[in-house]
């Protein structure tokens, strides 16, 4: 259990410090983006008790992502860090790429807000991949 909870906390407080930074960061880049998250018929305000999931959700993902590393990391032929890049990257291939294209077929929300997600859950899983392959060996 140790192998799974612990790393899997460290990588999902990784993955919403990634999540922060990408969205801060795309924010001010991209100002107008900001228009559309206040939309509130698309999505909720942040002061409704449900967005408290946002905070939470990298941490269930970290935890559930451990226990599939320890499932299938004797499948991936590389070694040390690449292993768990390559790791991420099938999470994101597998996982974060299919919600992407049935987000942008089902909501009405924009290709560069679905993009944005895209690249920040790559992110997110490459970086959660690293932390797998550091300290569950």
């Amino acid at each position: 259990m140790k192998k799974v909870i612990f790393p899997g906390l460290v990588a999902g407080s990784l993955m919403l410090a990634v999540s922060t930074a990408l969205g801060l960061t795309l924010s001010a880049i991209f100002p107008d983006a900001m228009t559309e998250y206040s939309n509130s018929e698309i999505f909720r305000q942040m002061d409704d008790p449900l967005m408290y999931y946002f905070i939470f959700h990298p941490f269930l993902m970290g935890i559930i992502l451990s226990f599939i590393w320890l499932k299938v990391r004797g499948l991936i032929d590389e070694e040390g860090l690449k292993k768990g890049l390559v790791y991420g990257f099938y999470v994101w291939l597998f996982f974060g790429v299919p919600g992407m294209l049935m987000t942008i077929s089902s909501f009405q929300v924009s290709p560069f807000l679905v993009g944005t997600w895209t690249v920040s859950v790559l992110v997110q899983d490459l970086v959660a991949g690293v932390v797998f392959a550091r300290m569950v060996r």
